[in-house]
């Protein structure tokens, strides 16, 4: 008599176990699941997996299309290619890789446990994410000091195409040399192997074993990063863009020191300098607070997690604090190129060529950000009063690009 318990099939015994165990680890490789497989495996639930995809996907697809079009705005225009713009492009080339290479590879990494590419692509993705995270960072620390020199030394003309390029420079450099102790540390660690079915199961993480050969220890190495990624750029940011607020408001309380009070057009043209200024005080001020609140959750976990504070890894934990960070490469070009008068004019040629007319009447609607036109200038002859271009020319651009104007929108006068 057949014993029921046997299987009619006719695979070997060995290729069974060798179909469990493949089952069993293809099951455990998905770390959002509601079935506890193995007692104490950590995993979260299906729900929260569906809303942190959601939360990349969403965050990776405007980065995607407000970076390209950012590059793309640049690079089809010859006037847009200087060295303001330049940084500009810097920056939207890098956040366009964040939201292509590293931000779907660190998906990957929180989906699933296992990594299945090899010892070569577990090195490079882990520098390359640190690489693109840096390299955004500093170019946004960069726009902020190019745009100091050129407001505080309006003349030194000269000194800010040098420091251009040496803000240029140091920027790659830098990134490249940070980035280089994260590919010699990371490496796979094999968690299981069999031969005879051919199953090999890896993690791709950074190892131990590769901080403690280094010159410099995985703890000294994170303060390090916490310091040059994150607490230098906010202070420098910071600092460019409050004396670059103090400086313009100077100067445009100078020229309305000297315009009659009695003359209701220049009242007028007063009032709209000073709401001009107001919204270029803002976008200065909201540049500073979206970088510090955007990186500042992620560079604690990693604090926490690199001294051990906490034990437990929380994989959700971590997935909220690097969608939190990356959300500044979807911000970015909103905060540098889309508020900016000569990039919407491209946007919108841009859509013009591709027939996307109704498209892009209702995005320049909406980006017109409740600005006003500016009052016409009296004439010089009518007011006594002359332009001032040589000092203050430099601050007229700047503020320009901030608000979306043309500089001829934007004067500093003095007294005959």
């Amino acid at each position: 008599m057949a014993d029921p318990n046997r299987s009619n099939s006719s695979e070997p015994s060995e290729a069974r176990t060798c179909a469990q165990w493949e089952r069993l680890f293809s099951a455990i490789n998905h770390y959002f699941r509601d079935d506890d497989i193995l007692q104490g495996s950590e995993h979260s639930s299906v729900e929260s997996g569906y809303v942190i995809v959601a939360a990349y996907v969403l965050v990776i697809s405007l980065g995607i299309f407000g970076n390209a079009l950012t590059i793309v705005a640049i690079l089809r225009n010859k006037q847009m290619r200087n060295v303001r713009n330049f940084f500009i492009l810097n920056l939207a080339l890098s956040d366009f890789f964040i939201c292509t290479v590293t931000a779907p590879i660190t998906l990957y990494t929180v989906l699933y446990m296992f990594w299945p590419f090899g010892t070569a692509l577990c090195k490079i993705a882990g520098s390359l994410q640190g690489f693109n995270i840096f390299l955004s960072t500093f170019s946004i620390t960069a726009i902020a000091l190019d745009r100091y020199v050129l407001v505080i030394f309006p003349t030194k003309r000269e000194r800010q195409h040098n420091l251009s390029l040496l803000f240029f420079s140091l920027i790659w450099l830098i990134s490249i040399l940070l980035a280089l102790p994260l590919f010699d540390a990371s490496d796979l660690n094999i968690i299981f192997q069999d031969k005879n079915c051919g199953i090999s199961l890896t993690i791709c993480h950074e190892q131990n074993e590769k901080w403690q050969k280094m010159a410099i220890t995985k703890e000294v190495y994170t303060v390090g990063v916490l310091f040059v990624q994150y607490a230098f750029p906010l202070t420098s940011i910071a600092f460019a863009y409050s004396r670059i607020a103090r400086r313009m408001g100077a100067r445009f309380a100078a020229r309305n020191s000297l315009l009659p009070n009695n003359d209701s057009l220049l009242n007028q043209r007063r009032k709209s300098i000073a709401d001009r200024h107001r919204r270029t005080h803002f976008l200065m001020v909201t540049l500073v607070v979206v970088f510090a609140s955007a990186w500042l959750p992620l560079n604690i976990f990693h604090l926490i997690n690199t001294f051990n504070i906490v034990q437990r890894f929380s994989v959700p934990t971590f997935a909220f604090c690097h969608v939190t960070a990356i959300c500044s490469a979807c911000l970015n070009p909103l905060s540098y190129a889309f508020f900016n008068q000569n990039f919407r004019t491209e946007f919108v040629a841009m859509f013009e060529s591709l027939g996307l007319i109704k498209l892009h009447d209702q995005i320049n609607k909406w980006l017109k950000w409740n600005q006003k036109p500016a009052s016409p200038m009296p004439s010089t002859e009518k007011t006594g009063y002359k332009l001032r271009e040589t000092e203050s020319e430099n601050c007229l651009n700047h503020m320009a690009q901030e608000l979306g104007r043309s500089p001829s929108q934007v004067m500093v006068i003095t007294n005959t």
